[in-house]
């Protein structure tokens, strides 16, 4: 049972499944496999053979031995759903499969745990390690993105390139000024919304967060468009080769994101892939500052990728809400439902365009993934409200599990973290890797 438990923390068997088994690397080792054998051992034989303090065992293992490696709160939350299930009683006994597919033998025979241990695969398969069938596909997908970064690496300009010349620069710079003059048309249709001063101070925490995302975007595209209408203009020599442009050209040469567009945005990396986000979240602001003068933003269905900070846009909805019911803003929750009608309270988004990975979803519920279920499933609109935190949850203790929802499918930026009821056990839910998402990649 040790063996197992280390193959399925060492890298070369969940290394294979970043992000979505372990979010990151860890340095585990040999001598922490030793580590865990010698606490399994003493505990054994302090019990003579037929006992373990459980816990003792739990708490060693995550505090000391492997968890002492993890600085992630849900790889931490992994470590300890697997020591349950591989570490209790019942397994121990042979009553419980070990994952679903081995049985511990009732025995203290060598002879018949070696017999165990050649009977298994030479081949490590997800469900041995409790992980969805359909995980290739965020493998395949995951290696993909890594290898198309390592080309992009081995495609960087060199000192030769980022030397002005105007064939060179008009055949590396040329596509993406392009792009960019294709989003600056969509944006700029029907116009460039204006914001006036008085709606910057606007009473409301929820007005006053999108009018100043609205001011901050649309000043940040006019400087975009006159960057890149200057590096247009000294490609087509009509215009000065300035320190500013001449700055922007070698991050965008180097294939970096210049700083004064990050600074605004921590997007993509990629230039062509940042702008796009960018433009999308900008026509997303014009739709949002619609809403918001016809007084219908609250009413209808939003979604949360349409804007660069919804981090900062569910803080004021709890702001207005616990101004609402005269109670201390730390004393406030996040509710979620996929039932219609489950949350009430004077402030409930309808949150639309969430992705969902790890498992299936069926009746507002999380469930065991199928084995022809795509990698990320689209979820049905779902009821969002701060309450207090000494109201009672929509959904019993006993059936929810906590999941976090990341901005995007790297699984490196939490927005929060959502009660969801589940079926089949909390646990293997975490094992998977469940989660949900705002996008896919960006």
């Amino acid at each position: 049972e040790m063996c197992i438990r280390d193959r399925v923390s060492t890298q070369s068997t969940w290394g294979n499944y970043i992000p979505q088994g372990w979010t990151k690397f860890y340095e585990f080792s040999y001598g922490d496999f030793r580590a865990g054998v010698g606490v399994l051992e003493t505990l054994l034989s302090e019990g003579q053979g037929d006992s373990i303090g459980w816990e003792t065992l739990h708490g060693l293992m995550e505090n000391a031995i492997y968890g002492g490696r993890i600085d992630n709160d849900y790889d931490l939350r992994v470590l300890k759903a697997y020591l349950e299930q591989f570490f209790n009683l019942e397994v121990f006994n042979g009553t419980q499969k070990l994952s679903g597919v081995v049985t511990i033998p009732n025995s203290k025979s060598v002879k018949d745990y070696l017999g165990l241990i050649n009977k298994l695969s030479d081949s490590d398969t997800p469900t041995l390690f409790g992980l969805p069938i359909n995980i290739d596909r965020a493998v395949q997908r995951y290696n993909t993105l890594q290898i198309v970064g390592s080309l992009k690496q081995l495609m960087a300009v060199s000192a030769e390139d980022i030397k002005f010349d105007k064939e060179r620069w008009s055949q590396l710079l040329g596509p993406l000024t392009k792009i960019w003059k294709q989003l600056y048309k969509q944006l700029s249709d029907g116009g460039i919304p204006q914001i006036k001063q008085h709606h910057l101070a606007a009473d409301d925490p929820v007005e006053s967060f999108i009018y100043a995302e609205a001011y901050e975007t649309f000043k940040m595209v006019e400087k975009i468009d006159e960057s890149m209408e200057g590096l247009n203009k000294v490609i087509f020599g009509t215009g000065l080769l300035t320190n500013d442009v001449m700055q922007q050209a070698i991050d965008l040469l180097s294939g970096k994101v210049p700083i004064r567009w990050s600074n605004m945005w921590e997007g993509s990396e990629n230039p062509s892939t940042w702008l796009k986000g960018f433009s999308k979240r900008a026509n997303g602001l014009k739709k949002w500052l619609n809403k918001i003068k016809e007084g219908s933003l609250l009413k209808s269905e939003i979604n949360l990728s349409e804007i660069f900070h919804p981090e900062i846009f569910l803080n004021a909805i709890r702001q207005v809400t616990a101004r609402s019911l005269n109670s201390p803003i730390d004393n406030m929750k996040l509710a979620a439902s996929f039932d219609k009608g489950k949350i009430s309270g004077p402030f409930t988004l309808k949150v639309e365009g969430l992705l969902l990975q790890g498992c299936g979803f069926d009746m507002a519920r999380l469930v065991e993934p199928s084995d022809n279920m795509p990698e990320f499933l689209s979820l049905p609109v779902c009821s969002l409200a701060w309450i207090p935190s000494e109201q009672q949850d929509p959904y019993p203790e006993s059936i929810i599990g906590q999941f976090p929802i990341y901005f995007s499918g790297n699984r490196e930026k939490i927005l929060c973290k959502l009660s969801i009821p589940v079926t089949g056990g909390v646990n293997s839910k975490i094992i998977a890797g469940v989660a949900l998402f705002l996008t896919e990649n960006e």
